[in-house]
């Protein structure tokens, strides 16, 4: 082949990155949804599992808080499930907030598709609490209530925090 010439990439680098994908998909979930006595913020709920959320620290200037999780809820078997609501005990208003194509959109519930974890995340679908009563410092946590409708609700911890370990 002529030096020059560009190489056709081949199975192996896709093959490859794969791999790579599917092992740093385990290791999160791994690390995210071991029993509660390995894993430092993990709560379950029967089928439901819920990873550590965390909150950046506030601006002087923000309107509001967000709440993210990097694969933070998982519904582990059939049927689907549904996070129908959510409250904490640091705010007035608190419901998931995403924005797509430079519009924000409030949705009512999240559907949790058995198998499919779901994310936190700035760039997507996340929890917004507004009406805080107090904000929130880094180091400190809060309690926030996630309402499954009829498969129940259960309260986590969320850690205010830098993203820097995220």
């Amino acid at each position: 082949m002529n030096e020059g010439a560009a190489r056709p990439r081949g199975r192996g680098l896709r093959h490859f990155r794969t791999l790579a994908g599917s092992a740093l998909i385990a290791l999160a979930f791994s690390a995210i949804f071991l029993p509660a006595s390995a894993g430092a913020h993990s709560y379950t709920l029967g089928d439901i599992a819920v990873g550590h959320l965390w909150s950046p620290p506030p601006t002087a200037s923000a309107e509001g808080l967000a709440v993210y999780g990097p694969i933070a809820v998982l519904n582990r078997e059939a049927p689907a499930h549904q996070i129908v609501g959510v409250s904490s005990t640091i705010a007035g208003k608190v419901r998931f907030r995403s924005a797509k194509d430079g519009t924000e959109q409030w949705p009512s519930t999240l559907v949790l598709a058995p198998g499919r974890p779901l994310s936190l995340a700035p760039w997507g679908i996340h929890i917004w609490l507004s009406d805080i009563d107090r904000a929130p410092s880094a180091g400190d946590s809060f309690d926030l209530t996630l309402d499954f409708g009829k498969s129940g609700t259960l309260t986590v911890k969320v850690v205010v925090e830098t993203a820097t370990g995220h």
